[in-house]
């Protein structure tokens, strides 16, 4: 099982994914290289075999961070496996590119509290197969 983080450059003091207007679409990220040298410098062993799907490995946990398929990356998910020692290294990466993480399961933002969860419920079949953060935000 994962647990999915999704980043973006959120609207000024958004706490949830409530909080962002339906259809929005944050400032870009940068370009696909310059994400990557950003999250580097946080993160020296990061794998970039694929360069639009980065990977970290720490003692408890797995990171995969997808940063899409556009000429621009304007929003990151972290796909983690594993223990809670992930979230330092997501609020870390999310820190050094100026983006706001939301917990998937919540809908509200990570924070060094965050964990986990225990179970995830079984995805309910839906025409729209779409993750739910990108139906919110329109995509």
């Amino acid at each position: 099982m994962t647990w999915d983080v999704y980043a973006l450059r959120a609207p000024r003091g958004a706490r949830s994914v409530e909080q962002i207007p339906d259809g929005y679409t944050g400032p870009a990220i940068g370009e696909p290289d310059d994400v990557v040298a950003a999250v580097r410098e946080v993160a020296p062993h990061l794998d970039t075999s694929d360069p639009r799907w980065l990977r970290l490995s720490g003692p408890d946990h797995q990171v995969e961070i997808a940063l899409g398929k556009g000429i621009r990356v304007h929003d990151v998910t972290f796909y983690i496996t594993g223990g809670a020692g992930a979230v330092p290294v997501v609020l870390d990466v999310c820190r050094s590119l100026g983006l706001t993480p939301f917990d998937t399961e919540t809908g509200e933002v990570l924070t060094a509290g965050s964990r986990p969860p225990a179970d995830a419920p079984p995805e309910e079949a839906d025409d729209d197969d779409r993750p739910w953060w990108r139906r919110l935000l329109g995509r």
